[in-house]
């Protein structure tokens, strides 16, 4: 009898429980396992309720177990060991060699098996603990501990084995085994078979066995105190009432729980069937509803298409009759389009003939009669051009690209995001205000931009004493009948007679005056957006008493020609030296000897280059953009808020502090081979002036600016309206042409129309706040939602730029000033 069979029998004998340490220490020998029902009184009630064997004082447990549940104790039970001498009695002790054993069938093996282990019967059971052996990446399950379920011994194979089956353990089948563990199992008993024959041969072992799948019981520890309540009799083993009752309630409870738990599943699953028919069967009704609507549907769709198809039999007859009609209308077209064309031609020989007379006359010169009637179109701007269209496919990123590498090619530098926004706001048809300072490159980005899409610039310096629009626009001078223009105004005219061309037209200095004296009517007209604003220079009724005089002065002259017959008299010059037509001149305009025909000759010439030269209205090219360069110094003028409210401002910084490798590195990249020709980039590549969007309240720039209003701009005193907003609407637009960053756009948008308006105290209180705590919040706000790149520079990135500001103004006793 071993150490732990004779610890059974002490407490048997002493009536006494093992201890907590005992129980403890107790080995899976030593604890009584049950089958999965976790209660071997309730196994024994059973037992005993199919032998007819229960009594009211004891209930005797069977001396067999043939069923699957039973537990190692019963087995020692029925293998007529008493519950007082437990040592094991050891089955053939005969140790095989291996010679022997490969002679053998695996049956035979199985029996060898049986003999040694003490199995009865045809199955091959044992019973053990489950353990996860194994790395971490590569774990299995196996049964270790394994012993009989005769007499609880240790087992080993009886033949020599590399590693012992007490060491090695068992195998279980991957998915069986891991089955067992997830299902919370520790102890089992099972069946065994032999492993494939491959892997004895391959571990050396012919009687390596695994575990049957499908045959493992699930074994439950049962405390070691309830051995002394255990009393075995020759044909029996008694139970105490006592335990048996504790159990049989313990089971009941869990029973009875088990059921309220069922019970509530079971409510559960009815409401819910009860909901899921309802909605069945609502959805059943919404699905004869919608059947019966279909039906209706399909009547009227029936219905429909008779009548689309009688409709279309009636366009077909239209149709022809149409074409019928049309043939005519071709025909008699055609006809007045023959005649138009000889009544054309014939008023332009005699246009042609009246234009000459006045040249001859020397009352319009030839670059006036070219004006005329000369054929204006550039035919060679064409040639030895890049088509924006065709050879970059009307890519704007592509020609931002091009352009920087053209400009590099002369050796004049600018980082691309600038040209990207330059070129994006040329496209918006605003006003646009270059700010920074002399020799930052301002005129010379109009003027480089402009040769790179094959355009022209026009830089027009402005004067301090600039007061009205006269300045910018010029004024008609009564007396001397004729229109003084501007420079301005002429480059205006010019681009107005070449359509096809790309005109920037910058005002340099543009502060030096108050913009808002000379410039608030003509940006006024430039406010308008559906087509194109048109400017009224001088009343029509000056170019009609113009046109009268010079009606009246051909007559004369023409007149004087027929009464001496001297049709071969065409010049001015011999109408004077013909001394019959020079008296007959004089007479007829009433002049003295002392009057001037060569002076009045004159007069008349200069009024009607006036007329000629300078309309008296002008629309707004659509060929043309208006750019501002100022200086912001102790000379110049900041820009009011109505100008700020209109324009977008882009300032510059010193070229000495640019990055001039990068730009040529990021020019390299871009793989241009020939890049001597510039763009040429018609009138719908450089945008037409259309409407802004309107303000959409859902739309996320519409929503952010609208809390940044309320939040920042209103309480500092920035203006900020549906203006700004719907120009910041169509800049988006345009400029996700060029680049899709859309955080880079909004970036642009708030050094546009945000900064240049930062100008205030920023000690006055607002909300509760001071103005500059304010401004340190917008610059917290917009750091937090813009992503750029870092590799911005201060003047083009608002995340940096505003904390500067807010940073001097601290420093300038709170005086908030973008531009200082």
């Amino acid at each position: 009898m071993d150490k732990y069979s004779e610890r059974w029998k002490k407490w048997f004998s002493k009536g006494q429980s093992p201890s907590t340490d005992d129980v403890g220490n107790q080995p899976d020998a030593s604890a009584v396992a049950v089958n999965h029902d976790e209660n071997v009184a309730l196994e024994a009630e059973h037992e005993a309720n199919l032998m007819g064997e229960e009594s009211s004082d004891e209930l005797k447990m069977p001396q067999s177990y043939s069923g699957e549940n039973e537990s190692p104790r019963a087995t020692l039970v029925a293998a007529g060991v008493s519950a007082t001498d437990l040592s094991p009695k050891p089955g053939s002790t005969k140790r095989y060699e291996h010679p022997e054993l490969k002679g053998m069938s695996d049956a035979e093996l199985l029996q060898v098996l049986r003999q040694s282990w003490g199995c009865s019967g045809n199955k091959l059971e044992v019973w053990g603990q489950l353990t996860v052996a194994g790395f971490a990446d590569k774990q299995f399950v196996k049964l270790s501990e394994v012993r009989s379920v005769r007499d609880n011994a240790f087992l080993s194979y009886p033949c020599e084995v590399a590693h012992p089956l007490k060491d090695r353990g068992i195998y279980i089948p991957s998915t069986y085994g891991w089955d067992l563990v997830e299902s919370g199992h520790k102890f089992i008993r099972c069946e065994l078979e032999l492993s494939p024959h491959n892997h004895r041969e391959k571990h050396g072992n012919p009687l390596a066995v695994t575990v049957k799948p499908g045959s493992a019981i699930p074994l439950k520890k049962i405390p070691v105190s309830i051995s002394e309540q255990l009393i075995s009799t020759e044909d029996a083993t008694l139970i105490s009432e006592l335990v048996y009752e504790h159990y049989l309630g313990l089971k009941k409870r869990e029973l009875g729980e088990l059921e309220s738990k069922l019970k509530a599943e079971i409510e559960t699953n009815v409401e819910t069937a009860k909901r899921a028919l309802i909605e069945v069967l609502s959805a059943q009704k919404e699905a004869q509803a919608e059947m019966a609507k279909a039906r209706n549907d399909h009547v009227q769709v029936e219905q429909e298409n008779a009548r689309l198809k009688e409709a279309i039999s009636q366009l077909q007859y239209r149709q022809t009759e149409e074409a019928e009609k049309l043939v005519l209308l071709q025909a008699t077209h055609e006809k007045a389009e023959k005649k138009m064309s000889q009544y054309l031609e014939r008023l332009k020989h005699y246009i042609d003939d009246k234009a000459t007379i006045l040249k001859q006359l020397e009352f319009i010169d030839a670059e006036e009669f070219e004006l005329l009637f000369g054929d204006r179109r550039d035919s060679k701007r064409d040639e030895g051009r890049l088509s924006f269209g065709q050879d970059l496919g009307g890519d704007y990123a592509v020609g931002v690209s091009y352009i920087q590498a053209y400009l590099l090619e002369r050796d004049i530098l600018y980082p691309r995001h600038v040209l990207e926004n330059f070129f994006a706001l040329l496209r918006t048809h605003d006003l646009i205000v270059l700010a920074g300072d002399s020799g930052s490159g301002k005129t010379n980005l109009v003027q480089s931009v402009a040769a790179a899409i094959g355009g022209v610039a026009k830089i027009i310096p402005v004067k301090p004493n600039w007061t009205s629009s006269e300045d910018l626009l010029g004024y008609y001078n009564p007396l001397e009948k004729k229109y003084l223009a501007t420079p301005f105004l002429e480059a205006l005219i010019e681009a107005n007679k070449n359509p096809d061309v790309p005109y920037l037209i910058c005002l340099d200095e543009m502060n030096l005056a108050r913009v808002e004296y000379y410039f608030a009517d003509f940006l006024s007209k430039l406010e308008q957006r559906n087509g194109a604003p048109e400017v009224e220079l001088f009343s029509d009724n000056e170019s009609a008493h113009v046109l009268s005089e010079l009606r009246q002065v051909m007559e004369i002259i023409r007149g004087a020609k027929d009464k001496y017959q001297k049709e071969d008299v065409v010049t001015f010059v011999k109408l004077l030296q013909d001394e019959e037509i020079n008296a007959e001149l004089r007479r007829a305009f009433g002049f003295s000897d002392k009057d001037s025909l060569i002076k009045y000759h004159s007069d008349i010439r200069r009024m009607l280059a006036g007329v000629l030269n300078t309309p008296s209205s002008l629309r707004f090219p659509p060929n043309v953009r208006i750019i501002g360069a100022i200086n912001i110094d102790e000379t110049t003028h900041y820009l009011s808020p109505k100008i700020l409210d209109r324009a977008h401002v882009m300032k510059f910084k010193s070229p000495l502090l640019t990055d001039w490798q990068s730009i040529i590195d990021q020019v390299t990249s871009y793989g241009f081979g020939d890049v001597s020709k510039p763009l040429q980039v018609d009138l719908d590549d450089l945008g037409q002036r259309v409407p802004y969007p309107k303000f959409d309240q859902d739309h996320p720039f519409c929503r952010r600016f609208v809390e940044l209003n309320r939040e920042y701009f209103h309480p500092m005193g920035v203006e900020f309206g549906l203006r700004a907003i719907r120009q910041g609407l169509n800049y988006l637009n345009i400029f996700s042409e060029f680049n899709d960053d859309v955080d880079l756009a909004i970036n642009n948008f708030v050094l546009h129309k945000v900064l240049p308006k930062l100008t205030f105290d920023g000690n006055k209180e607002a909300a509760g706040v001071t103005k500059l705590d304010l401004l340190f919040g917008l610059a917290a706000n917009l750091n937090n939602a813009l992503e750029l790149d870092e590799s911005l520079d201060d003047e083009f990135s608002v995340k940096k730029a505003l904390p500067l500001i807010a940073n001097k103004a601290k420093a300038n006793d709170g005086i908030v000033n973008y531009w200082a």
